[in-house]
């Protein structure tokens, strides 16, 4: 589970904003159609592979190996596809430390494990902000998408919109996080 403590902590040392009061994981909103595509192609492709090693057993492992491949391809597929697009926008992660304060909001760098399981910033080492916004510069508006929340950050000069996504489900271990981060916008 993220602590909300350990995230703000994190959070300030990194900004050097002593007034952020809130926090959270959030992730890049997705492209779905990409990650559509992207998951169809991956799920074949692993299938095709996972069926072919599986055949070796016969044809039950041909049947769990191309089931097994077609899961791992698909996830696979998504999560280059998410990396992809977080790169494009400058980041090395398509999950973000997002920091609130009275006066801004802080977007930091949120790593996680190779096999993307989330963890607390003092276990994968959250080490930079990519930059710091104004709050009186942007309009931010959320969206309820199911226990998600889309958040749009828009700069008011430029036009730019950064899209986000967080969770407020009961069992997300980052929706304590993220409901803080909501309700500081929200103010």
């Amino acid at each position: 589970m993220s602590d909300v403590a350990e995230l703000i902590s994190t959070a300030k040392r990194l900004s050097g904003d002593d007034g952020i009061h809130a926090a959270g994981i959030f992730a890049l909103k997705d492209q779905y159609l990409k990650l559509a595509l992207w998951g169809t192609f991956g799920g074949v492709v692993g299938g095709d592979v996972g069926e072919l090693v599986g055949s070796v057993a016969g044809n039950t492992g041909a049947a769990v190996g191309g089931s097994g491949g077609n899961a791992v391809g698909t996830v696979a597929a998504q999560n280059n596809e998410r990396m992809h697009a977080a790169q494009q926008q400058g980041f090395d992660s398509y999950r973000l430390l997002i920091a609130v304060s009275d006066s801004q909001i802080h977007l930091l760098d949120q790593n996680f494990s190779a096999l993307g399981v989330s963890q607390t910033a003092a276990q994968t080492g959250t080490t930079k902000l990519y930059y710091s916004i104004d709050r009186a510069s942007v309009e931010v508006k959320i969206k309820k998408f199911g226990l998600s929340r889309r958040v749009y950050i828009k700069h008011l000069e430029t036009g730019e919109t950064l899209g986000l996504q967080g969770n407020v489900s009961p069992l997300s271990s980052v929706s304590n996080g993220d409901k803080t981060v909501l309700e500081a916008l929200n103010a």
